[in-house]
């Protein structure tokens, strides 16, 4: 059985805006550049708009069709199936890092004494009722919660200036060489951009197709734009050498602020972010699991899933250091073939049929 949702340009923009902000405001990597960390977010974010133009140009490609139905037609049921099941774990492996990483967060810098599988429990609890609720409800509560984000992320940027300290921070003009800025870039570029490549488990259900390039410009170039108001401000307060040392610089930031509570306004920022993050990849594992094995349902399969991402992330990491460790070294390399070389494959052969669909029209 399809499911008929059907979701607007406007809740595609939200979520997707909120996808890529997730957990990458916790897990900069570009922050490895140190103060040339703003050419890191416009190569990487440059390099990751040309991942997201891949991913929609297969979209408009397959119309109506999703991640897991793309890879039957064009490879075939049993290589196509078992690809899938690659891209199923990958979309749960996703949702248990970004679990682990609001879990630690919430437990270092709100709650210390509340193990963190408490915290994972009751936020994976809330992320389930969401993806339960639908798409649709998910992109509602996306339309609802994530202006909130974007208008909190500019009051927090505002008030934060008057604790400012050097305007200049960022100069000298890559004073350790190009290479961190490259490494970070190639960072960047995974995390969060290429991550997207989940929605195309969830293209199929804008009500107006046409309007998927335009829709998904805007919200990448919106989110490229924050991500350089964000380090700017960051930098411009706590220097250099401080922005590249701290754990969590945007509640640090909030701490920071004279005479104003700002630090659960920066929890709540942070949390829409992730719960967006979370549910996408969640409803995407449950979607494509239900259409590998002919299940007519996605729901039957979201409480199993979500329980075990939460298993996952308790086990995934020792540490939180081990934990940044991962998000910086490996995981950019590991997410490579899912990201770039099976989309790559992927839009060949799509265009390739459509070739061949039109000369045979002709």
């Amino acid at each position: 059985m399809t499911e008929k949702a059907k979701i607007s340009s406007i809740q595609l923009f939200m979520i997707f805006i909120g996808f890529l902000h997730g957990s990458s405001v916790i897990l900069s990597p570009a922050a490895s550049a140190k103060n040339d960390a703003w050419l890191a977010i416009i190569f990487g974010g440059l390099g990751g708009a040309l991942l997201i133009c891949m991913y929609v140009a297969i979209a408009l490609l397959n119309p109506s069709k999703t991640l897991v139905q793309i890879l039957q037609s064009r490879f075939g049921t049993f290589i196509g199936n078992a690809v899938a099941i690659l891209y199923i774990w990958y979309f749960i492996h996703l949702a248990s890092l970004v679990l682990r990483n609001f879990g630690e967060f919430i437990v270092t810098v709100t709650f210390p004494e509340t193990p963190i599988v408490v915290t994972i429990g009751i936020f994976a609890a809330l992320v389930l009722y969401a993806v339960n609720s639908g798409i649709e409800v998910m992109s509602r509560l996306g339309e609802l919660f994530v202006p909130f984000m974007l208008f909190s992320t500019v009051i927090v940027m505002s008030l934060s200036l008057i604790t400012t300290q050097d305007f200049t921070a960022f100069l000298p003009l890559l004073e350790n060489g190009i290479k961190p800025v490259i490494d970070a870039a190639f960072g960047l570029m995974s995390f969060p951009y290429g991550e997207t490549v989940v929605f195309l488990m969830v293209f199929p259900h804008l009500n107006s197709k046409g309007k998927l390039k335009g829709v998904i410009a805007l919200s990448t170039g919106t989110y490229m734009i924050m991500s350089l108001f964000i380090f700017f401000r960051c930098i411009a307060v706590m220097g250099a050498d401080l922005f590249y040392r701290v754990t969590f610089s945007p509640h640090l930031i909030a701490l920071l602020i004279p005479e104003v509570n700002m630090e659960s306004l920066i929890d709540v920022n942070l949390l829409i972010g992730g719960g967006i993050k979370i549910s996408i990849c969640i409803y995407a594992a449950a979607k494509a699991l239900s259409q590998v094995f002919g299940i007519s349902d996605y729901r039957k399969m979201t409480t199993a899933i979500t329980v075990f991402c939460v298993v996952l992330s308790i086990w995934v990491y020792e540490n939180i250091l081990e934990m940044f460790d991962w998000a910086q070294k490996v995981w950019p390399f590991y997410s490579i073939p899912f990201q770039v070389f099976i989309p790559l494959i992927l839009l060949v052969l799509s265009l390739k049929s459509r070739k061949k669909q039109l000369s045979s029209d002709s």
